[in-house]
């Protein structure tokens, strides 16, 4: 799954377990909708008060910053050594660097 950077806090999530795909979802607090936050960011629970995986830090991986990965033309991130051994697919390329 795509890798991202926390709009809150600046570190590195997996799209699978931060709170990404359903960003745009209505059931989501006016504060979170529309952003890409890590699981620990993400809201812990939805609009009906029922209790989300978020809010915390899943354990999954280590949490570390984003600065200094590379971005793609989708906005998923890719670590230097990743594009270095062409682990990017063919079909995408780098458009920048986080800060």
């Amino acid at each position: 799954m795509p890798l991202y950077k926390c709009q809150t806090c600046g570190c590195v999530e997996n799209s699978a377990l931060g709170f990404y795909w359903s960003r745009d979802h209505t059931m989501w607090p006016a504060p979170y909708r529309g952003k890409e936050l890590c699981s620990q960011h993400g809201p812990p629970e939805d609009i009906y008060h029922n209790p989300t995986p978020w809010g915390k830090w899943h354990g999954q991986f280590a949490q570390r910053s984003a600065s200094g990965m590379l971005i793609d033309q989708h906005g998923h991130l890719w670590t230097p050594e990743q594009v270095e051994n062409h682990l990017l697919p063919l079909a995408y390329y780098i458009v920048g660097e986080v800060p």
